[in-house]
């Protein structure tokens, strides 16, 4: 597992030991054991970063990054099944709704049939079952990962630990919705929160705050 204030301390003292040793380098008695003592503390640190360091830094980077890519697919895939709920299809470009303002944007207009796009995915993950257990299933998917990121890399930014571990208990509550109003209403609400970044204290937000919460799972 990777400390960073560890991982600092050991290559400032690699590059104090090597100091002395090259300061040493011609000594003999007391110099000459000081002189065996750097290099063979440098060797190890050089051994350490490319035996342990680097794959570990490797692995968990790939786990992070499977993680953003989850995170992505997971919106892609509810952006897909919001179209089709607010009958509108004919968007030209889905990738563009993952941009908050624009999914708040089109999602606050009106359909062709003159309902608010939001209120109808909201009636009919009401009404239909099938597609509510479609999301649930995009959000079961996506708290997998998040589990296993948690699981797997040793995360030190407490900030993002807590973030994580509430996403993770909010979406295991989530994944209990049933087609009633209330349950419905939560579950709407929740999604509306993590695709336009709203949030009840501070009002929208212009970042995704859960993209550049993962981004610092490091």
């Amino acid at each position: 597992m990777l400390d960073k204030k560890l991982t600092m301390t050991l290559i400032f003292l690699t590059l104090v030991f090597l100091a002395i040793g090259i300061k040493t380098v011609d000594s003999i008695g007391y110099g000459s054991m000081l002189n065996s003592l750097s290099i063979g503390f440098v060797v190890s640190s050089i051994f350490y970063f490319l035996v342990v360091y680097m794959p570990e830094y490797k692995r968990r980077s790939l786990v992070r990054k499977h993680l953003e890519g989850q995170y992505i697919q997971f919106k892609m895939s509810c952006i897909s099944t919001f179209l089709i709920l607010s009958d509108s299809q004919e968007y030209p470009n889905k990738e563009e709704l993952l941009n908050l303002s624009e999914f708040r944007r089109y999602f606050k207009m009106k359909n062709t049939r003159g309902e608010s796009r939001w209120g109808a995915v909201a009636n009919s993950l009401e009404e239909s079952d099938y597609y509510l257990k479609e999301i649930i299933y995009y959000l079961q998917i996506l708290n997998e990962e998040i589990k296993y990121t948690r699981n797997v890399v040793n995360v030190n930014d407490p900030e993002v630990v807590n973030f994580l571990n509430n996403l993770s208990q909010i979406i295991m509550r989530m994944e209990l919705t049933e087609g009633e109003y209330e349950d419905v209403k939560s579950l709407c609400k929740f999604l509306w929160s993590v695709f336009t970044g709203w949030d009840l204290a501070k009002g929208y937000s212009e970042t995704d705050i859960i993209k550049d919460i993962i981004e610092r799972a490091k």
